[in-house]
């Protein structure tokens, strides 16, 4: 494994209420990428965000830490054509940063099925999540990709064409893309191989031998890999989000069923652990944990504990709490400390590998 990392978030238009980041605060972001270097061992990140200018200070905060960074301009739930036009000033953006020395990677868009228009049907992230759900109707995505998506793929590939034809034009660096699982990616248009790839359930065995079908003799990296921090979401995988279903005026939440989950740290820390250890010996280029920290959900008690709901390795302190102006205004997760440990075994070879055999 050449490179151990996290996903950090510069802002993104999840639901049309404004970016997951907000304000945008270039010394935060020196101060995180310092931790993510430093604290946290790792050697790369996977910047992601809409907004140019904030994918680039941060671009530029993680180089002067020593991290290679995987660049990833991500505009959701626009059109082929304005995603066109939004990679190519992006693809712009990054010449630039290499060319100043930042060891960047390009990420052509991330599981574009979903979250942008033009391939799957529906013109909102719900309606094209819903008929993606509706091809799998055991709720389990199994390695047999159905006939359906097996067409919306070719789809899917031509659009890729495209994206890769614009940024290439702008961009002499490596260019790869962040693949669901559910997506056929023709993988001659990219350098890199990267999937987004979260156990939800299977067997170790199953979640290591997963991995084979997506080897095409080029680099494999897990693009993203974790899970929430309350009990039960270790086999939820990335769909543990969805037991909250919305939330309420006092920005509480309301959850599947009307039942508040409990909070478990310690679950999110050992199926990363779990995770970090199975793919240490999968032959994987790079894994990036997803993801650093997620401010829209910040810590609480009970139904104000969205915190527990995302996949951050940091919480957030209340918005109302003396803390939520200190440097930095969050404090690390049990999970946290799980994945630096497992970066310095990995990154000092001179050091046993941890493993946690524990969760099946």
């Amino acid at each position: 494994m050449k490179y151990c990392g996290v996903v950090y978030d510069v802002g993104l238009e999840f639901g049309g209420h404004g970016f997951s980041v907000e304000p945008f605060d270039p010394a935060l972001v020196e101060y995180d990428m310092r931790t993510i270097a430093n604290d946290m061992h790792a050697n790369a990140v996977r910047i992601e965000g809409e907004e140019i200018h904030r994918l680039t200070t941060a671009a530029r905060a993680a180089h002067s830490m020593g991290l290679t960074v995987f660049l990833n301009p991500w505009k959701m739930n626009e059109g082929v054509d304005g995603t066109c036009i939004y990679l190519e000033e992006a693809a712009k953006a990054a010449e630039r940063l290499r060319n100043e020395g930042v060891d960047v990677v390009f990420v052509a868009s991330c599981e574009y099925t979903i979250f942008s228009k033009g391939v799957l049907p529906g013109e909102s992230f719900n309606e094209r999540a819903m008929w993606l759900g509706a091809q799998y109707p055991d709720g389990h995505m199994s390695e047999d990709v159905p006939q359906a998506l097996r067409e919306k793929s070719v789809e899917l590939n031509k659009v890729l064409r495209s994206f890769a034809k614009v940024i290439r034009a702008e961009f002499n660096g490596s260019l790869t893309y962040s693949a669901g699982t559910w997506e056929l990616v023709d993988w001659d248009i990219f350098d890199i191989v990267g999937v987004d790839y979260y156990r939800r359930g299977e067997t170790k065995e199953q979640y290591v031998a997963g991995l084979e079908r997506h080897r095409f003799g080029k680099p494999l990296v897990v693009m993203e890999v974790g899970c929430c921090a309350y009990e039960g979401a270790s086999d939820r995988g990335d769909g543990g989000f969805l037991l909250l279903k919305s939330t309420n005026p006092d920005g509480s939440g309301v959850f599947e069923g009307g039942v508040i989950p409990t909070r478990s740290e310690t679950e999110q820390a050992k199926y990363l652990n779990t995770q970090l250890s199975l793919l240490a010996t999968a032959d994987v280029h790079a894994v990036f944990v997803y993801v650093f920290s997620f401010p829209c959900m910040r810590r609480g008690e009970g139904a104000s504990d969205l915190d527990m709901m995302c996949f951050s390795l940091v919480k957030y302190c209340p918005e109302r709490d003396a803390r939520a102006n200190a440097m930095p205004p969050w404090s690390p997760k049990e999970s946290f400390h799980q994945v630096a440990d497992f970066f310095r075994y990995m990154l000092q070879p001179q050091l046993q590998c941890p493993t946690t055999p524990g969760q099946d």
